[in-house]
């Protein structure tokens, strides 16, 4: 006699039920769109390094494509959106203590927007800099 194997009842569209599961998902979401934005970048470091010139050639002449355009920008809407969930949640993930008191999580998300301003500031810079 064989006992009956457990069986989770859960809907399909469990994700539905509050705010907070529904930008869950779409957070879980933007990482589909940045995965393929990142292997075409991949693809247009390959033609570069290894492939012919017409392979190089080819590749921008994808991206020139307005549908590529478009998708570039929502990767990196998506990329952002994501990096604010992540910059919200840090927070509450790691907990910084300066002497006797925590580090407000305010501070910490602020931290976080200046490092992330440097950091782009400065390869902007670059990109100018080898134009």
């Amino acid at each position: 006699m064989s006992r009956k194997p457990y069986q989770h009842q859960q809907p399909a569209n469990w994700y539905m039920a509050s705010n907070f599961y529904k930008l869950y998902m779409l957070r879980e979401l933007t990482s589909v769109p940045v995965a393929i934005a990142s292997f075409n970048l991949f693809w247009g470091i390959a033609a570069l390094a290894l492939a012919s010139p017409e392979a190089w050639t080819k590749w921008l002449a994808v991206q020139a494509h307005p549908l590529m355009i478009i998708f570039n920008l929502f990767a990196i809407v998506a990329a952002l959106f994501n990096t604010i969930k992540w910059f919200e949640a840090m927070p509450k993930a790691i907990r910084v203590q300066i002497g006797e008191k925590f580090v407000e999580d305010k501070k910490m998300i602020l931290g976080n927007w200046v490092v992330f301003a440097a950091i782009t500031i400065v390869l902007l810079a670059l990109v100018i800099l080898m134009a």
